[in-house]
């Protein structure tokens, strides 16, 4: 996945009264943050050599449906986001039951479906505002820009000029007690064969059996993340230049399986254990890697939600290395989404808002 560069600066995510104040600071945003700040360290910042974070779009505090620039745009809970090739931000925005789409200049428009009306549900295909979504969580692209959404059991494809139609509608059937199989997470390689976690396991579906065959690369039993039986417990999952795919996998660590392989292979992390511990291979540790995104040199990052309050990405680099490059002092807050342009910034769905984080 990609990026390209917006407007707004957003200093520091501040409490809820401070957050208000900064929105209405007018089209020119408030002013970047410099690299330290007072008790803080790189409070703001990501790392401690610089970067910085603004707001592309929407309000953290503040949800809404409505379309227009940067600030001034409303989302709703909006969680997986990818990029195209000319630099457009795609927005599973998941309570408005809508695709949203963020041109470079941070105008944001509804692409696909109608915010606030839902299908309860079903499918409803059909092309932009006609199309209905039962609640959209992840989002993955392909070479050629068509878009591919978790959308409650079903899994959409909307093309570039967007038309929605549902590839295949995973079993609602439980385990256990009442653990549902929801999708949470979608990635798709270089063959467009798609990669879908849920609370229980990973699954490939081919593209060369129109998405009628599933593969399950990862299962078990995990009541994980601290949420309900039957709640959607998401998990990153990405797919580098290579076809290997990375997961967030059960043991909440982080995983490969390569591309001529249907066997995950450990790569970081602490098997069944949580923290935010930064450490070569396995002396790392994580805490809910609820997406993941890759660079173009093989770098992971994860959007890592610490909790509702705390949020951190990490990087991951191709030698094991994990690091903190955002969220410190509780700079970030409730992060759901997480994608790259490749060159140096990833942008997050973090609160109501679309976020991008200049790395150092």
């Amino acid at each position: 996945m990609r990026r390209t560069s917006f407007r707004t600066l957003l200093g520091r995510l501040l409490p809820l009264t401070v957050l208000a104040a900064l929105t209405a600071c007018g089209p020119g945003g408030p002013k970047p943050e410099t690299p330290s700040g007072g008790g803080g360290g790189s409070s703001g910042t990501p790392g401690s050599s610089g970067g910085g974070i603004t707001l592309v779009a929407g309000n953290v505090a503040l949800s809404g449906r409505t379309d227009g620039q940067g600030s001034d745009a409303r989302f709703n809970t909006p969680r997986g986001i990818a990029i195209d090739s000319s630099g457009n931000l795609f927005v599973a925005d998941s309570l408005n039951y809508a695709i949203r789409k963020i041109t470079p200049d941070g105008t944001v428009s509804t692409f696909a479906g109608t915010p606030g009306l839902q299908l309860a549900a079903g499918t409803g295909d059909g092309n932009g505002s006609r199309a209905r979504f039962v609640q959209p969580t992840a989002i993955a692209i392909d070479g050629a820009n068509n878009l591919f959404v978790t959308d409650g059991y079903a899994i959409r494809k909307i093309t570039p000029a967007a038309e929605v139609s549902t590839l295949a509608t995973l079993p609602s059937g439980s385990l256990g007690a009442n653990v549902q199989f929801q999708p949470a997470g979608i990635a798709v390689d270089g063959f467009d064969n798609l990669y879908v976690t849920t609370s229980v396991d990973l699954r490939r579906l081919t593209a060369a059996s129109n998405y009628r065959t599933s593969v399950t690369l990862e299962t078990g039993l995990a009541f994980d993340y601290g949420q309900a039986p039957d709640a959607l417990a998401p998990r990153g999952v990405v797919v580098d230049a290579k076809n290997v795919t990375w997961l967030a996998d059960l043991g909440n660590t982080i995983s490969r399986v390569p591309a001529d392989s249907n066997v995950p292979l450990r790569f970081a992390g602490t098997q069944g254990s949580r923290g935010n511990t930064d450490g070569v291979g396995a002396n790392a540790s994580f805490s809910q890697v609820v997406a993941l995104t890759v660079d173009r040199n093989g770098n992971l990052y994860a959007a890592d939600a610490v909790n509702a309050a705390n949020s951190t990405v990490r990087k991951i680099t191709s030698d094991a290395v994990t690091s903190t490059v955002a969220g410190r002092a509780g700079t970030l807050t409730t992060l759901r989404g997480i994608t790259t342009d490749g060159n140096g910034n990833l942008y997050v769905t973090e609160g109501n808002a679309v976020v991008k984080i200049t790395l150092p």
